[in-house]
């Protein structure tokens, strides 16, 4: 999925946030987030799709990787609406 394709579909559930090359939106307490494959460009893929509560947190001391890594931004979005 191209990036303003992906934003298109996470800001119909919330504002979505840029920090860096990861964006993201929460819905229902969840936080949906993708990174950018590549440069910041409209017409680059997105990777790195991940749901997590707002409350967990990534650990690098313990190679701890908040949340659950999805195949598409749909199944990611289906998660999070449950």
């Amino acid at each position: 999925m191209k990036l303003v394709n992906a934003i298109k579909k996470i800001s119909k559930y919330g504002e979505v946030r840029v920090n860096g090359q990861e964006h993201s939106t929460v819905i229902n307490g969840m936080e949906v987030s993708f990174m950018v494959n590549g440069r910041i460009e409209d017409d680059y893929g997105i990777t790195c799709i991940n749901v997590r509560n707002i409350n967990d947190e990534h650990d690098s001391m313990t190679d701890y990787c908040a949340g659950t890594f999805c195949n598409n931004l749909t199944q990611a979005i289906r998660i999070a609406l449950r």
